[in-house]
């Protein structure tokens, strides 16, 4: 009986275990700059202690990060694109923006939970900061483009004047909530009805009179 040959498994590529490598690496980089910046915030943050508790040497985080700053611009864009599909999962939208964006600070505050006030103020800070990268396009802003989004839809059916340029409508109203959290207006007393008051105002001077 003749016997059963099966073919060789291909091996990975040394180019693709490279890659998976450097994926590793910066995965660990990421993890263990937020460890640090969590500790001793983005300023004094050490790059050293950063790279020893990866692993790897000093220079292999610049390799893999420009600067400090630079992780907390990629946690932004990963904690803003899972606000956005928890958004998108949560809600039917009718057109009434004061109930999407109340949910929307809702959401940024159980961000602050997750990452701890040390990082989460940091993040928020870099956006009133000239250290912050440079950044070209909106789409990189999962928040904002995802208000363009809603406000763009209520520009439809008549909420919103259509002449308002909803991409900038969105960022204003970011940028406010940002600098409100930035103080830690969410920590006092009266933080349900400030914030509540900011998201009706801002709704307000958006609607159609």
């Amino acid at each position: 009986m003749p016997s059963v040959r099966t073919a060789p498994q291909a091996s990975p590529s040394a180019g693709g275990v490279r890659d998976a490598r450097r994926r590793e690496t910066r995965a660990r980089l990421f993890d263990s700059a937020l460890a640090e910046i969590g500790r001793s915030g983005v300023a004094a943050a050490d790059v050293t202690a950063i790279a020893n508790a990866a692993g790897v040497v000093r220079g292999t985080f610049y390799f893999h990060f420009p600067t400090k700053e630079h992780v907390l611009v990629e946690l932004e864009r990963n904690e803003e694109a899972k606000i956005v599909a928890e958004l998108r999962d949560a809600l039917a939208y009718d057109g009434d923006l004061v109930s999407v964006l109340l949910l929307l600070v809702h959401h940024v505050l159980a961000a602050e939970r997750r990452l701890g006030p040390v990082v989460f103020r940091d993040m928020l800070g870099l956006h009133f900061s000239s250290t912050r990268p440079v950044e070209e396009e909106v789409a990189k802003h999962p928040l904002a483009e995802f208000l363009r989004e809603v406000i763009t839809q209520a520009q439809h059916s008549g909420r919103v004047p259509s002449d308002a340029d909803a991409g900038e409508l969105g960022v204003f109203f970011l940028t406010g909530l940002f600098a409100l959290l930035a103080t830690g207006v969410q920590d006092s007393a009266t933080a349900d009805a400030v914030l509540g008051r900011y998201v009706t105002t801002i709704v307000k001077g958006m609607e159609t009179r």
